[in-house]
């Protein structure tokens, strides 16, 4: 096998909320470019339908557009527009727990697995801990506890759904106890695995920035490597030790597993990405400069506060809903810590000697966090030192379209004046997005040895980022009608 991954809702390829377009995703533009013929029996890809789950919202807006135009109009069309998003909703939890998408059917007919096993929300033990069985009994308890078709409602156990369809296509039982490791180590100890990407981490993180407050594992009374699901959800950010303890039981499960397989391979290890610079987060008030906790940059705009892109600094204030620049610049100065402890555990694992008869394994680390650093607009003062990739930038200026990395901006003549590197949900990477990614990987490919025989297709990938190539006209009823933008907030919310 040419590829493997495993990661979470980036490497899926999730977007605009949405799991996901994984033919988009960087993965299968390594893949392509390693030679692989994607949707093939090559390099599989899972089939999301409806848009994908929990709910696509490009799909949403670009239906109210096309009933509504780039105007919902007064009392008489919102009501109209509600019900249509609960009529989209409803498709959705139909198709997913009772239609063609539910447990009980292949994902993908009969196909066994994926050399893309990455799933949204995943955690780093969710590498070894979850399996398409833990999924079953959780869907089945989510099924009883709420069995009925509500108003505003998004297919229940979304994460479960998502976990099982990508770790057992095939819904055989053989395969229940099948994590991503134990995938991974079922095909290098038959066919043998080249490159292996490992990008996870984000989601010791990121639920700071969606819920917008800091819930520390340091308050815990007990290490989350033994902490149940639902006990390690209660928290949203991993302090330095206890992610380090979690990542070093990753490397050893991996070195353990790729060390007596049946070749020697390449691990390509990403950084966890500075999840503050999402446009989900968006800095009001006063900006300072600090520090750079990571030291990439030679100082960093840090915000007074942060709130949903979509509000200001009153409703900051009012509802709650903000992290104070304190807390954002300390959710980033514990990422660092994070990646400073993968550097060590990938030179570490490299030190140590392939066992008797075993294999050698190289680990890469590829540091993703700080070229998004360099690419964050904000974070930067509007001047991003990252210089994109000639191709894309004659395209950007063909199309009089934006690659940078502020919240998708468009007027209601669809004329895009902001975004281009984040998809609508503000937090995972528009196709554009995993092409520049996908760069980065590409990069530390060559590095490492590894021939890619094809180019990034930036025609295509242009082509192929809907959000770029046709902005949707009805965005300025987010920016402008705090009724529909608090609609979309409660989904973005609710998963």
């Amino acid at each position: 096998m040419k590829l493997f991954t495993i990661g979470d809702s980036i490497s899926q390829g999730f977007m605009s909320l949405a799991a996901a377009r994984t033919e988009l995703s960087y993965s299968t533009l390594l893949a392509k470019c390693l030679g692989l013929a994607t949707s093939t029996d090559q390099y599989p890809i899972p089939f999301w339908g409806e848009g994908g789950l929990p709910i696509n919202i490009e799909k949403l807006l670009r239906s109210l557009q096309r009933k509504y135009g780039s105007d919902i109009r007064g009392p008489i069309e919102w009501p109209l527009a509600v019900a249509s998003v609960n009529g989209i909703l409803d498709d959705v939890e139909d198709y997913y727990e009772r239609g063609l998408g539910n447990i009980a059917l292949p994902q993908a007919g009969r196909r066994q697995f994926f050399p893309n096993v990455s799933v949204a929300g995943f955690t780093v033990a969710d590498a070894w801990t979850v399996t398409p069985g833990l999924c079953l009994e959780r869907i089945a308890a989510a099924e009883t506890k709420n069995p009925g078709d509500g108003f505003f409602d998004l297919p229940n156990a979304a994460f479960e759904r998502t976990a099982h369809a990508v770790l057992n296509p095939s819904r055989d039982p053989r395969f229940n106890d099948y994590s991503q490791l134990r995938w991974l180590k079922h095909h290098h100890h038959s066919e043998g695995v080249e490159n292996v990407v490992v990008w996870l981490g984000a989601n010791n993180a990121l639920g700071t920035v969606v819920r917008m407050g800091v819930k520390s594992t340091a308050g815990a009374r007990k290490s989350p490597l033994k902490m149940s699901l639902d006990e390690r959800n209660e928290y949203n950010l991993w302090t330095v030790e206890h992610f380090t303890e979690e990542y070093d039981v990753l490397m050893d499960k991996l070195h353990t597993t790729l060390s007596t397989g049946k070749r020697d391979c390449k691990v390509f290890v990403a950084t966890v990405p500075a999840v503050t610079i999402a446009p989900l987060a968006r800095g009001v008030g006063a900006s300072h400069d600090m520090n750079d906790p990571f030291g990439t940059l030679p100082s960093a705009k840090y915000f007074d506060r942060y709130t949903y892109f979509l509000f200001d600094h009153d409703y900051a204030r009012r509802s709650g809903n903000s992290l104070t620049r304190d807390e954002a610049h300390g959710i980033d100065t514990t990422i660092a810590g994070y990646n400073a402890a993968i550097a060590k555990l990938v030179a570490d694992y490299n030190a140590k000697a392939p066992p008797a008869g075993g294999r050698k394994v190289d680990y890469v680390l590829v540091d993703i966090c700080a070229q998004l650093l360099r690419l964050a607009f904000k974070r930067n003062d509007g001047n991003p030192p990252y210089v994109l990739p000639p191709e894309l930038v004659a395209l950007r200026d063909k199309l009089g379209r934006t690659v940078d990395t502020v919240y998708y901006t468009v007027d209601r003549k669809a004329k895009m004046s902001a975004g281009g590197v984040f998809s609508l949900d503000g937090v995972h990477p528009t196709a554009i997005g995993h092409g520049l990614i996908a760069r980065e990987f590409l990069e530390a490919f060559a590095a490492a040895g590894v021939a890619t025989p094809r180019k990034l297709d930036w025609n295509g990938i242009v082509a192929s980022d809907s959000l770029f190539s046709n902005p949707i006209a009805l965005m300025p009823e987010l920016y402008d009608n705090t009724r529909f933008a608090e609609l979309l907030l409660d989904l973005l919310r609710l998963p």
